[in-house]
This record gives structure tokens, C-alpha cells and sequence, in this order.
């Protein structure tokens, strides 16, 4: 694969994030971004015994000079690179009164300023090239806020305008940025903090619940790379729900009061 297309999965280091190299690794050759050095090498290592190109890069929670660096070594080994893909890390849920504000401030740091580090140092490498694809996936509650989601709804829809925002301001340089929607899924159980013992199992239980396969969830985002879309929605279910939220709002509006009195009762 000496003359494959090259793409960098940050987060990489995540059930997804692995299921999504296995997958990619026929194609292009793999560059695996995070914090989790073990399980990272354990992939590339898997990777690297079924013949394919692989390599780790870490990168520490908060510290956007590390993607700066990472696409210069992406860049001085393989001499190009063609798509991004950021990965959730976190899904932060519970009550927003239990939420602090450090937490927030965490959030930000490591969700949002994370993303538009990442963004910076990958526009910064594809310009070279005039051509390339960033995919910022989101968990489903930036684009369907729901009750004891406030702080994962607000980084994800920040998220997503900066994605539309780049879409519409670099489309004409070749680069595309999109934003893709993933259900919450029980392989993402790890990554849930919750404020309080009830929100984490209610959120585990919703995530055991979903209908898509870790697989098919990383098949949808794999093909989400030849689609010129500002936003992707990677499950019929997503889908049925955003169209219900903006063609039927009231009836959108009347389920969610409900789902939160559920939660929240008096």
C-alpha cells in the first residue's frame, strides 16, 4: 500500500476507533491519534501483522500542539494525507444543576478547543494539497438535544456549526469539512461521565438499546468520506427523529417534556 491514500483517526484509540481502522486499513493507510498508548499499539500491532501501514500518535488531552506535530510526522513518513476523522472521546450527561463549572470548562477544552485544534493543523497540512476530508462525528444529542444532555448537546452543536461554517468557507480550496451523527452505542458505555450513579445506568441502558452495530456505525462513517454533505446521519432512527423535530416541532417538543418528567419527576 506504498501509494495509498493516507487517513488519520483521532480517537483512534476507542472501540469505535478501532473498529473503523480494521475497516479503513483496506483502503488507506492508518494513522491512530489518542491518549490510550497500550490499546493503541495493541492496534497498530494488529494492523501491522495483516500487512497493512499503520502508526500511533499520541496526543494529550488539551494539548493542541500535539496535532500540530502529528501532521508533520504524518507528513515527513507519508508525504501526504488525505482525510481526518475526530471521534467523540466523552458523552457527558446528568441533571445540568450537578454539572460545574469546571466541568464545562473541561468539556470545552476537551471537546470543542479539541476539535478546532485539530481542525487548524489538518487545514494547515490539506492546503498543500488543495484536496482533502475532515469528518467531525458527534454523538446524536448535538443535533436532538434530549433532557440530561445539556453539556454533550451544547459541544456537539458547536461542533457541528463550526463544521457547517468550514464546509461552506473551504469547499472551494478542495477541502470539505462534515459532521457526522452516530448514535450512542453500548461500546461508547466506557466513555459515558455521568453527574450521578442514576444518569450513568439510565444512559449505559439507553446505549445497550441502540439498534446499530459498533460495525455498522463505523461502516456508516467510512462511507461518509465520499459524501459531499455539510451534515451526515448515520442510522435510519437519527434520521426519522431530525426530520420529526423539524417538520412536526410541537410533536417533537411535546415527546421530550415528556422523556424529561420521566427523568425529573416532581
Amino acid at each position: 500500500m506504498k501509494h495509498a491514500p493516507v487517513l488519520l483517526i483521532h480517537h483512534g484509540d476507542t472501540p469505535l476507533g478501532e473498529a473503523l481502522a480494521h475497516l479503513a486499513c483496506e483502503h488507506y493507510r492508518v494513522a491512530i491519534s489518542g491518549d490510550d498508548s497500550h490499546r493503541a499499539n495493541q492496534l497498530c500491532a494488529q494492523l501491522h501483522a495483516s500487512g497493512k501501514e499503520a502508526m500511533f500518535l499520541e496526543t494529550r488531552t488539551g494539548e493542541g500542539q500535539d496535532h500540530r506535530r502529528n501532521m508533520d510526522r504524518i507528513l515527513r513518513r507519508w508525504q501526504q494525507l488525505d482525510v481526518v476523522i475526530n471521534l467523540p472521546r466523552h458523552v457527558s450527561v446528568g441533571p445540568f444543576e450537578a454539572i460545574s463549572s469546571n466541568q464545562w470548562q473541561r468539556h470545552i477544552q476537551t471537546q470543542l478547543m479539541d476539535t478546532v485544534n485539530l481542525c487548524q493543523s489538518s487545514i494547515a497540512a490539506l492546503r498543500h494539497q488543495q484536496a482533502g476530508r475532515i469528518l467531525n462525528v458527534i454523538v446524536e444529542y448535538g443535533l436532538l438535544p434530549s433532557p440530561m444532555t445539556s453539556c454533550q448537546s451544547a459541544m456537539g452543536a458547536a461542533i457541528k456549526a463550526l463544521g457547517s461554517s468550514l464546509y461552506a468557507e473551504l469547499h472551494d480550496s478542495g477541502i470539505t469539512v462534515s459532521t457526522v451523527a452516530i448514535p450512542l452505542i453500548a461500546e461508547n458505555s466506557e466513555q459515558i461521565e455521568a453527574s450521578d450513579p442514576l444518569s450513568a445506568a439510565r444512559f449505559q441502558r439507553h446505549a445497550s438499546q441502540a439498534k446499530a452495530s459498533i460495525d455498522e456505525v463505523a461502516g456508516a462513517i467510512f462511507n461518509a468520506i465520499g459524501c459531499d454533505r455539510s451534515l451526515q446521519i448515520s442510522t435510519p432512527e437519527i434520521q426519522s427523529q431530525w426530520r420529526r423535530m423539524r417538520w412536526f416541532r410541537h410533536r417533537w417538543e411535546e415527546a421530550i417534556k415528556q422523556l424529561g418528567k420521566r427523568y425529573r419527576p416532581r
